[in-house]
């Protein structure tokens, strides 16, 4: 595939503890399941930016350690992802796919990448959602009030973005220390690829999805 994964993740999870290393499916945990889908999707070798002590490398992936100032909610995103990006021991032209491991229904990877070879053009995972959104200030965001309601099939999308993927060049996720660059076109999911597990309910509901699929 002429491409790498980069997963970061960390131990300590405020809303759901344990969620990484907690067994899965298949007596594997999420990082685990995400790694043999990377690899079933042709990726060469995989970095893993972790404060985890008890993981060790394999031929074709390899762990990086992070700091643990570099592991909570108080340091900037962008601040913690110029170290992740930073630490991974690539050229800045090496095409990376870039995920986390809470995404667990998203496999695609392949399918991904050579959207992104074919089009030239950066890829991100979305979900295009049509239900019925209101903003903070109960204003409607992609419908109207009224008269002017239009039914599910005419309005507008509104895109989730579950990081469930990225792919691109590595130095166009130094350029913005973030997870999405400058440029990108849309790879659509479905709603089960786009489940993001942050609590422990959305855990369970995964694994009989994953069962299931």
């Amino acid at each position: 595939m002429g491409c790498i994964g980069v997963i970061k993740y960390k131990t300590v999870s405020e809303r759901f503890p344990g969620k990484h290393t907690r067994v899965f499916a298949n007596d594997k945990n999420l990082v685990e399941i995400k790694i043999e889908q990377l690899l079933k999707s042709g990726v060469e070798h995989i970095y893993i930016s972790t404060d985890d002590e008890s993981v060790t490398n394999t031929e074709n992936v390899t762990y990086i350690k992070r700091d643990k100032k570099y592991c909570n909610n108080t340091t900037k995103l962008s601040i913690v992802l110029k170290e992740v990006y930073g630490s991974i021991p690539v050229n800045d032209d090496q095409d990376v796919i870039y995920t986390l491991s809470c995404c667990p229904l998203f496999h695609r990877y392949d399918e991904m990448y050579n959207k992104y070879l074919k089009s030239n053009k950066n890829q991100i995972a979305v979900h295009a959602s049509t239900h019925y959104y209101l903003d903070v200030n109960k204003r409607p965001i992609n419908f109207n009030f009224g008269m002017w309601h239009s039914y599910s099939q005419g309005i507008d999308p509104i895109f989730l973005y579950p990081y469930a993927g990225t792919v691109c060049k590595m130095k166009d996720l130094l350029e913005v220390n973030y997870h999405i660059p400058v440029d990108f076109d849309y790879f659509t999911i479905n709603q089960f690829e786009a489940i993001d597990i942050d609590y422990e309910e959305e855990f369970k509901i995964a694994q009989e999805i994953y069962k299931w699929r």
